[in-house]
């Protein structure tokens, strides 16, 4: 059996992560985890539940700190999984909450048994103002929050700068689509 692969495509809202992340499931027969299509309609419950704005996740503390994690814990589980079965993987998410945290994700290989594998970080970069336009453009509720506080927004999640060791990093700049390796 070949070693399995983990593809985990990060990039702030808009810059293409979803496009980018299908595409290498679909080049390197992989199965593709989407966190907002696996959790998302649990987290917007649960939001909704606890009488908060399910649409304003960045500034809102109860999912940053009871609901955020559970979604990663599911997500990096459910990549375990497919890992076990010899099925490499692509988790298509933002992860940024994690960047700062340099073992992430070799405690989430312990923690969710994912067998030896090759890890490789997409970050999809896109210039500030044409994500700005892309969200705008796209016109959805879940980016009110982000649109209305650009420069909050932008100053938290517009950097990709991640700490995390053990991977390979794979820079592509959305706006050309050339990706170059970092």
């Amino acid at each position: 059996m070949t070693t399995p692969k983990v593809f985990i495509v990060i990039g702030p809202a808009g810059s293409g992560k979803t496009t980018i992340a299908q595409q290498t499931a679909q080049e390197h027969d992989a199965a593709y985890l989407d966190k907002d299509r696996i959790c998302g309609r649990f987290v917007e419950f649960a939001l909704k539940a606890a009488g908060h704005d399910p649409s304003d996740r960045e500034s809102n503390g109860f999912y940053r700190e009871n609901v955020l994690p559970l979604e990663y814990e599911t997500l990096m589980d459910v990549a375990g999984a497919n890992l076990r079965l010899g099925r490499s993987v692509v988790l298509d998410a933002p992860f940024g909450a994690y960047f700062a945290v340099p073992d992430y994700l070799t405690r989430a290989a312990e923690e969710f048994h994912w067998p030896p594998s090759e890890i490789i970080v997409v970050r999809v970069h896109v210039p500030q103002t044409l994500l700005r336009e892309r969200l705008t453009r796209r016109g959805l509720e879940r980016d009110r929050w982000k649109l209305a506080h650009w420069d909050e927004y932008w100053a938290a999640h517009g950097s990709l700068d991640c700490a995390w060791s053990g991977v390979r990093f794979l820079d592509l700049n959305n706006e050309k689509s050339l990706p170059t390796e970092g």
